[in-house]
């Protein structure tokens, strides 16, 4: 079973993929300021078209202070950060919003890193 993490709070959006948070581990122990990348999927990288949109749209659905949930946490195999499915207030699995939207791709973290289209061929 994995462990939830629901009481994680926004700090900022890095990029289209990636956030700051602040989790609550419990028993008066927190994680402070650290990295979480969306497993699951990979957005477009800030130099790419797309990229700064793709940061602001992320940073619209995840403002300083939501509260937001965390599973399946794991060390990134790059290394400072983590991995990490978020849920939502509404609990709607963030990586499964992004990627129905076209701002990000599926991708299971092997291979060549898919990008999502740009421009985008959905709208909102």
């Amino acid at each position: 079973m994995d462990r939830v993490y629901p009481n994680a709070y926004v700090v900022r959006v890095i990029d289209g993929d990636t956030v700051v948070l602040d989790v609550d581990l419990g028993y008066n122990t927190w994680r402070r300021e650290e990295s979480y990348r969306l497993a699951g999927c990979n957005a477009r990288e800030h130099t790419m078209p797309g990229g700064t949109e793709a940061t602001t749209h992320l940073a619209s659905l995840l403002t300083p202070g939501v509260q937001v949930s965390l599973t399946r946490v794991k060390p990134d195999k790059f290394g400072g950060r983590y991995d990490a499915y978020i849920t939502l207030p509404g609990g709607q699995d963030l990586t499964q919003l992004l990627i129905a939207q076209q701002w990000a791709a599926t991708w299971d973290g092997k291979g060549t890193k898919p990008v999502p289209p740009w421009p985008r061929t959905l709208g909102s």
